[in-house]
Order: structure tokens, then sequence, then C-alpha cells
């Protein structure tokens, strides 16, 4: 089956729909509850990150797509944001007293914690992070 693919809407409230969209895709895959929940998950942090800093540099448009390859789900999220590699950004120091610990890249490690691969590349003028997970 082809990849479905969803708009990332301007607002956090435009996050629901994104949701539903992954709930009914992970229903029509066949996708086990602890997986589509994992996913649900990163899409959902990937996709507030395009809203919070690639919109408000200046994107104007993001995407999620999703696509079962065998025993994978394929999630890729496009943006024209400005360049940024999410998996650039160092795995934040959880052993830090919590007052003195760097504000974010949580989410970010959560991406790697609960997916088998990602890669990030810039395309022309739009990042595309690609997130697998094994289901």
């Amino acid at each position: 089956m082809p990849a479905r693919t969803i708009q990332i809407g301007r607002s956090l409230q435009d996050l629901q729909p994104i949701a539903e969209f992954v709930e009914t895709f992970c229903a029509d895959e066949g996708v086990p509850d602890g997986a589509a929940f994992h996913l649900a998950l990163v899409i959902e942090e990937a996709a507030s990150n395009v809203i919070r800093h690639g919109y408000a540099a200046g994107g104007r448009a993001g995407s999620v797509s999703l696509e079962r390859r065998g025993d994978a789900v394929t999630v890729e999220i496009v943006d024209d944001g400005p360049p940024f590699d999410p998996l650039a950004v160092a795995p934040p120091d959880v052993d830090a007293p919590l007052m003195e610990r760097d504000i974010g890249g949580l989410g970010v490690e959560m991406m790697r914690k609960m997916t088998d691969r990602q890669s990030y590349r810039r395309d022309g003028d739009r990042n595309r992070l690609t997130l697998v997970k094994r289901v």
C-alpha cells in the first residue's frame, strides 16, 4: 500500500488530526498497540517541533507520511523550515541534577529510543526526517 500523508497545521491544536491519522493508520495496518503508542509519541513530538520551531522561523508547510513495509513502519516528516538536523542534537545528560540540565532535547532522545532507525537529510529547501519502527 502506498504511503499515506497528512499536512502539519500551523497550531499545536492541529496535532489532534495527526494523532487521529496515526491511530487510524496503525489500526488499518495491524500495528501492535505498543508500537502504535511509540509511533504516536514520536510523530507528535516531531510535528510539534515543526510547528514550534520550523514555522516560527519562517517555514510554511510540513507533512507526515506513514508507510508499512513488511515488518516495519516508515515515518517521514518533511518541512520547509530552516535546515535543522534533530539527530545532531547531543543526547541530554539525564544524570545531571534537574536544575543543571539544558532545556529541551528529551523529545529527540525519545525519537532515538522509540524507533529502530533514524535519518535526516536536507533535500533542496526541505528537512526530511525519516524514522523506522519495527512492528
